[in-house]
């Protein structure tokens, strides 16, 4: 798979692959474990960007992924900001709860997106032929 690489900032580059784009950390790697993310949703996609650039900037995080322009699903881009564990969740809902067209939902562990469980929101937003793929376990 080819990457098309774009550097961002003096600490944050990117690398699409055509399904997503990654957002990471220049200088360093994570120096924790990743076990889930924060969601983002938003119809646009320009405000993730900003919100990935911004917290792999300037707020100790290191990696996050947007799917790209053409792999949305349902109406809304979805932004995966990386993390260790969810003791961020507070420190993030009040940094973007009145962003304009954002809706944040929180952490979601990598053990849930592996056996299929997603919000209620966003499988109500999915024609119900794709919902059953969106609900089988990954395992």
């Amino acid at each position: 798979m080819m990457y098309n690489f774009k550097t961002l900032t003096k600490n944050v580059f990117s690398a699409n692959n055509g399904t997503w784009e990654y957002f990471l950390n220049v200088k360093e790697k994570p120096p924790y474990k990743i076990t889930g993310k924060y969601l983002f949703f938003s119809e646009e996609r320009k405000k993730l960007i900003e919100i990935a650039v911004n917290e792999i900037e300037t707020n100790g995080f290191h990696e996050a992924k947007i799917n790209s322009n053409n792999k949305k699903i349902g109406k809304d881009y979805v932004l995966c900001l990386y993390y260790k564990n969810d003791n961020r969740k507070f420190e993030l809902y009040t940094k973007y709860v009145g962003i304009k067209d954002v809706k944040y939902r929180f952490w979601k562990s990598d053990e849930d997106t592996l056996s299929g469980k997603y919000s209620k929101e966003f499988l109500d937003e999915l024609p119900k032929k794709e919902r059953k793929r969106w609900t089988k376990s990954k395992n």
